[in-house]
């Protein structure tokens, strides 16, 4: 039976939330570095390619539609705690993330795991200023009217996302010479 047919199990979500913790520590970690820097995405730029591995991790591993959802989700559930902003940028990106590869048949295949980070991690630099724009105003939103800036970092950020792919997709191969991760 293939896993996108197979009902979700206890194992997937405990795998997923250790993913979430991996991601949330990747932006505990990079996110201070860059609080300093005014520019719309570039947290983005900076967590993507450390929270891209554990993002490709959890899609190789569970290879269905709503995997994004089920790490990100529980994310954006936790930081809500901190800001509604935060929340609302992830919430939009795992939402245009998923139904993007709802259409592509979920995350199986390098090549979908591959597109699933770089729509996350461009769609939420978008979504990010967009929504900082919206609450916070003149500062944000002067970052929004110059379309090109907001361009530019939206495709660094899915540079950056491929990144982590990439470095993903790495541990993915040595967890499979080792026998710890099937994937298909």
């Amino acid at each position: 039976m293939p896993k996108s047919a197979r009902p979700w199990q206890l194992r997937d979500y405990v795998f997923a939330a250790f993913m979430t913790i991996g991601i949330a520590v990747a932006s505990v970690i990079t996110v201070p570095l860059t609080l300093s820097i005014p520019l719309p995405g570039i947290r983005t730029i900076v967590w993507a390619p450390f929270a891209g591995i554990f993002l490709t991790l959890g899609m190789a591993r569970l290879q269905r539609s709503g995997s994004v959802a089920l790490m990100i989700g529980v994310l954006a559930l936790v930081l809500s705690r901190l800001s509604w902003i935060i929340t609302a940028f992830l919430v939009v990106a795992l939402l245009v993330t998923e139904l993007v590869m709802l259409l592509r048949g979920g995350f199986y295949g390098r090549v979908n795991r591959l597109l699933g980070n770089v729509l996350f991690f461009s769609s939420a630099t978008v979504a990010g200023a967009l929504v900082g724009a919206y609450a916070a105003g003149d500062i944000f939103a002067a970052w929004v009217g110059q379309s090109w800036l907001l361009i530019l970092m939206t495709i660094v950020s899915g540079l950056a996302g491929a990144l982590g792919w990439w470095l993903g997709e790495r541990v993915v191969k040595q967890l499979q010479r080792a026998g710890k991760l099937n994937v298909d």
